[in-house]
């Protein structure tokens, strides 16, 4: 519970929402345990600077909209847990909510 308040407690910090912080630090926990808590806003500002981004502008494409979907708490839902649930994306477009939230496992299609 306290690790739960402590994600919540980075992620209004700096402007994320939790899951993305639960998904850094399912990747680099042994990093974590090592860096204190500036430090380690450091390093998943990094993280994020040089993840993957949609690899085409798509008229219509929602990444300019995917911080405001977090504010309102319309994406992502607060139980879907990238790092096991399986993400379906049935209109894909330049990919900007998948690359935003980044699963393990994802279906992507587009007609």
């Amino acid at each position: 519970m306290q690790k739960i308040k402590e994600i919540k407690k980075i992620a209004n910090r700096i402007g994320e929402h939790p899951i993305h912080i639960k998904m850094f630090l399912l990747q680099y926990s042994t990093l974590m345990e090592r860096l204190n808590n500036n430090t380690a806003i450091d390093a998943y500002m990094d993280y994020k600077k040089n993840s993957p981004k949609p690899f085409v502008k798509w008229v219509g494409g929602k990444r300019q909209l995917a911080r405001q979907f977090r504010d309102l708490n319309l994406y992502p839902p607060d139980e879907f847990n990238p790092s096991v649930a399986t993400y379906f994306e049935p209109f894909v477009g330049g990919g900007a909510m998948f690359f935003d939230l980044l699963p393990q496992k994802a279906v992507l299609s587009d007609t």
